[in-house]
C-alpha cells in the first residue's frame, strides 16, 4: 500500500505500488506514523501560495462568481474520470457554461493515478478536477491527507448530504456490491434473504462473486465486513437465523471472518468481472441457476441483455458501498473552473441536474436528499448497508485479505 509520510517522498512508487495492489499483490502494512488527517480549514497563516490563490477553502463562491472567476483564469478545464460517461458531462458543462471549455479523459482506476501521479511529480499542472473511487481509504490517507487532492465541499450542496457521506471525500454517486439471483427460475422472491443461507450447503458451488485476491474493490468489500458495526450485526443475524449463538472457528476473530470462512468453504465460483457474474445469474431458462454478487449498476445491463435479474436486499447488509467521489487537483491551473465543474457533476443548486444526469442511472444512487434516483430504483434508505469508515478499511485490508487468501 502506498504510504506518503514525506512531502511528496516516493510518487512514483505509489503508482507502482497502486497498480500491484489492483491487481492482487498485498498492501504493505501501515507504518508507525501515518500521515496526519487534514485539519478541515487551516489557519490562514498555514495555507500554501496555491491554497490562497485558489480559494479552496472557500465553500461560499455562487456558481456565477466561480463562472466569471472561471472565464477570467483561461477558461478550460480538465476532467480526469474513471467513467465514459464523462463526455456527456463535459458537453453538458460547456453548454450551460459559453466561453469554457471542458476536456474529458476516460481512463481505467489504475491508469488514471499513474498519469495524475507522474504529472503531479512532475510539475505538469495537466488534471483540474479528478472522478474516481475511494474504495480502500487510500484517496483519502494518501491524497487528501499529502495535499495531493483536496475535498472541495461546496456549503450549500453539502446541506443535502448526509454528513456520513462527506466526512473524508466528496461524494457524487454510490453504486452497490449486490446479491442478484434469476427472476425467472424464482418467481416468488429471493431463495435467500439473511446473508448466512450463503454458507448452507444447497449454495455450495452456486455462488459468483470476483475474487477479492484479484480487484481492490473486491477487497475492500470483504473488509467491511470484518469491521465496525458489522461484525456484531452477523453474530445478531446468525442467531436470529438459527436460534442459537455463532460459535467462531479457530482463527476467526470475529464473525466477520467467521462468514467469510464459510462462505468460501462454500466454493464460490470466481469471475473474470460483475457483467460475467450477473450474466451467469440472470441468463433465462436456467431449471437451478446460482445466486451471485456483482455490481449493482449491471441493473442497467438486465434489459438489454435478457437478464432475468433482480438485487436482494440482503440482512443484516450488502456491505460497504462504492462512493464516486471529486477531487481538485493540489496546484491545478484552473481551481475556479475546477469548483465550478464539481458543483455541476454534483447537480448544481438552481435546480439544472444536467451534470449529473448521466449518472443518475438504474443501480447507482444520488447522494443528495434533493435529487430524485432513477425511475426503478429501490430507494436508498431502503436498502441494508454496511457503513463505510475509510480509516478501517484502510488500516483492516491486509488483514482480511491476508486472511481470505490463507483459506486457500
Amino acid at each position: 500500500m502506498l504510504k506518503h509520510k514525506k512531502w511528496l517522498a516516493g510518487l512514483l512508487s505509489v503508482v507502482m505500488l497502486f497498480g500491484l495492489t489492483a491487481c492482487g499483490g498485498s498492501k504493505e502494512t501501515p507504518a508507525e506514523t501515518p500521515a496526519e488527517t487534514p485539519a478541515e480549514t487551516p489557519a490562514e497563516s498555514e495555507l500554501t501560495d496555491w491554497e490562497k490563490s485558489s480559494g479552496i477553502y472557500n465553500t461560499d463562491e455562487t456558481d456565477e462568481e466561480l463562472y466569471q472567476q472561471a472565464l477570467e483564469e483561461g477558461a478550460t478545464v480538465t476532467l480526469y474520470s474513471i467513467s465514459s460517461r464523462c463526455g456527456k458531462v463535459a458537453d453538458a458543462f460547456m453548454a450551460k457554461y459559453p466561453g469554457l471549455e471542458c476536456v474529458p479523459f476516460d481512463i481505467s482506476t489504475n491508469e488514471l493515478l499513474e498519469k495524475v501521479t507522474r504529472e503531479y511529480e512532475s510539475g505538469v499542472k495537466s488534471a483540474d478536477v479528478v472522478h474516481i473511487k475511494d474504495q480502500d481509504g487510500s484517496m483519502y490517507k494518501e491524497y487528501v491527507a499529502n495535499k495531493i487532492f483536496y475535498n472541495y465541499k461546496p456549503a450549500d450542496i453539502f446541506e443535502h448530504i448526509d454528513p456520513a457521506l462527506t466526512a473524508t471525500a466528496t461524494p457524487m454517486y454510490i453504486e452497490l456490491t449486490q446479491l442478484f439471483y434469476n427472476t425467472e427460475a424464482y418467481p416468488d422472491g429471493s431463495p435467500i434473504t439473511n446473508i448466512w443461507q450463503l454458507t448452507e450447503p444447497q449454495w455450495k458451488g452456486k455462488i459468483t462473486m470476483q475474487n477479492p485476491l484479484d480487484n481492490l474493490s473486491w477487497g475492500s468489500w470483504i473488509t467491511g465486513f470484518c469491521v465496525g458495526e458489522e461484525p456484531d450485526k452477523l453474530a445478531a443475524a446468525y442467531e436470529e437465523l438459527y436460534g442459537e449463538k455463532l460459535v467462531l472457528s479457530d482463527g476467526c476473530e470475529n464473525a466477520g471472518f467467521e462468514f467469510l470462512k464459510r462462505l468460501y468453504d462454500n466454493q464460490p465460483i470466481f469471475c473474470s468481472s460483475s457483467d460475467e457474474c450477473a450474466e451467469a445469474v440472470g441468463t433465462p431458462g436456467q431449471s437451478d441457476p446460482p445466486v451471485g454478487f456483482s455490481a449493482s449498476s449491471k441493473l442497467r445491463k438486465a434489459e438489454e441483455n435478457g437478464w432475468k435479474l433482480s438485487p436482494v436486499n440482503l440482512y443484516p447488509n450488502t456491505g460497504i458501498p462504492a462512493v464516486n467521489t471529486l477531487y481538485v487537483v493540489e496546484g491545478c491551473e484552473h481551481p475556479a473552473a475546477a469548483k465550478l465543474l464539481i458543483r455541476f457533476m454534483m447537480g448544481g443548486i438552481d435546480g439544472d441536474t444536467s451534470g449529473y444526469k448521466p449518472f443518475n442511472t438504474l443501480g447507482g444512487w444520488p447522494v443528495r436528499d434533493d435529487i430524485e434516483p432513477a425511475e426503478g430504483s429501490i430507494p436508498y434508505s431502503e436498502i441494508n448497508v454496511a457503513h463505510f469508515d475509510a480509516e478501517e478499511i484502510y488500516y483492516e485490508y491486509n488483514t482480511v485479505r491476508d486472511f481470505w487468501q490463507k483459506l486457500g
